[in-house]
């Protein structure tokens, strides 16, 4: 198993994805039982969702972008920013999720 646990993570990638060049919005990619409750007991939870199964890890993030930028190149980078949010610490997959466009306050 890998030396950072998916709970130290997931606030990591969420600090990481932020920072990339045309992201506009992050969105939680956490399992809706998993928000509801956190909702409901009061706690802050990740934006991010990592999740350790079967000896690999997974790590999904959902983004806005905005028409101007190419949706294709920030995701790379997301995906990029993730797998370098644990440090030595390489994820076996990311899945970046694009949810919406984002139009840029004029």
């Amino acid at each position: 198993m890998t030396a950072i646990t998916a709970a130290e993570l997931a606030p990591r990638v969420d600090l990481a994805v932020t920072a990339v060049e045309g992201v506009r919005e992050v969105y939680s990619a956490r399992p809706v039982v998993a928000r509801a409750f956190e909702h409901v007991t009061e706690v802050e939870g990740s934006l991010a969702a990592v999740d350790d199964a079967g000896g690999a890890r997974t790590i999904t993030v959902c983004v806005g972008v905005s028409r101007q930028d190419d949706a294709a190149e920030v995701a790379t980078a997301v995906a990029a920013a993730a797998r370098g949010a644990g440090g030595d610490d390489t994820p076996s997959h990311v899945r970046v999720r694009v949810a919406r466009l984002v139009v840029p306050a004029t």
